[in-house]
């Protein structure tokens, strides 16, 4: 979860023609890799940003879905990430992100409350306002199956 200086978070609108909404930046695990290094991969491909705080997961998530035609089980690791910067690239995308990925977008939890469009994931205004009131778990938060 990719934040700025104004405490706004960073959605992807997204639509792959099965699932459409807004999303926050991520991406998969390559073969060896970490999670904290999938983290830094990740957010400079999507984002252009080399340089940010990459904190703690903070939640954990498990949800089935179907990606690239094939039915997953996906369990996403949520990492509270800080940026100097709302400045946005999408140089580092790949084909796919370039087909479905419609938009980028800086949020206030306002915003996303207030919001009538699909927002992943669910309750994410109110995940996040407690984070951003300074209750952060010592232990990864599961927020949903």
């Amino acid at each position: 979860m990719l934040l700025s200086p104004a405490d706004r978070l960073l959605l992807l609108n997204f639509d792959d023609g099965r699932y459409r909404g807004w999303c926050t930046v991520g991406g998969g695990v390559e073969d060896g890799e970490s999670l904290i290094d999938a983290a830094r991969r990740e957010l400079l491909e999507e984002t252009g940003h080399a340089q940010a705080d990459i904190g703690p997961v903070v939640w954990r998530r498990r949800h089935d879905m179907i990606v690239a035609g094939e039915e997953r089980r996906l369990v996403e690791h949520y990492f509270l990430v800080r940026t100097a910067h709302e400045d946005l690239s999408n140089q580092g995308w790949t084909e796919e992100e370039r087909r479905v990925v419609k938009a980028m977008r800086w949020w206030s939890v306002e915003e996303i409350a207030a919001s009538e469009e699909p927002i992943f994931p669910g309750g994410l205004a109110g995940h996040l306002a407690r984070l951003l009131n300074g209750d952060l778990p010592a232990e990864p938060l599961s927020i949903g199956e």
